[in-house]
């Protein structure tokens, strides 16, 4: 990207840096931008627990599937280079249910005021053991069971159709629930709890306070 924007190359740079397409840079630029947005939405979750004098650190421990999920993922394809140059599509595919199904557990936690966040994925067991079983070789105290080869790849296609229907049960008992209450739109249903329950669905609602309230009305 340097070299086609006409900026000289400094001797500090090092050179697969220099050479780096703007695809990847595009990755670089979207993975720090999620670091800083993590930090910073994990900074102001701890100043309003502060404020209410509760624990700060509890929270934190939310973070921990995400945290463990971006340590296989990398991971795994590291040790397992012929899906990361061969056969990334159903692998991304894969990594991106893991992410939608977490959230989607979060949203519904939220929604319906569960005191226990939902740490616990399961997509993530299959992935974990893929770690796991790529890593022995590696160190030398395990053979794989999986190997390098054709039983990995299929591996990582039954990987992504075990999302496809953890997830897909997930959607559709959102949709039986909808169709039972006779809603025709994830919408409504999200809006009929939040009203119920006296809550925003993705941002934290502040306790009413009638002197707020006049002040935004003048």
């Amino acid at each position: 990207m340097f070299k086609t924007l006409g900026i000289p190359k400094l001797a500090i740079v090092p050179e697969y840096v220099y050479d780096l397409p703007f695809n990847e840079w595009w990755i670089v630029y979207g993975g720090i931008v999620l670091v800083l947005n993590t930090i910073q939405s994990a900074l102001h979750v701890m100043q309003v627990r502060r404020e209410e004098g509760k624990s700060v650190e509890k929270p934190l421990i939310g973070l921990l599937p995400a945290l463990v999920m971006w340590t296989f993922v990398p991971s795994y394809l590291y040790l397992q280079p012929v899906i990361l140059y061969h056969h990334l599509i159903p692998f991304v595919f894969f990594v991106g249910l893991i992410n939608a199904y977490s959230v989607g557990l979060i949203i519904v936690a939220h929604l319906t005021k569960d005191p226990i966040f939902p740490m616990w994925n399961v997509l993530l067991v299959p992935l974990g053991l893929a770690v796991v079983d790529s890593l022995g070789p590696t160190i030398g105290l395990w053979p794989s069971a999986l190997g390098s080869g054709t039983y990995q790849i299929a591996f990582t296609f039954m990987c992504m159709g075990l999302g496809v229907g953890v997830y897909g049960s997930f959607v559709v008992s959102i949709a039986l629930f909808m169709y039972d209450h006779r809603s025709y739109s994830q919408y409504d249903i999200i809006t009929t709890i939040c009203d119920y329950l006296d809550i925003w669905c993705l941002t934290i609602k502040h306790p009413y306070s009638e002197k707020d309230e006049m002040k935004k009305a003048k």
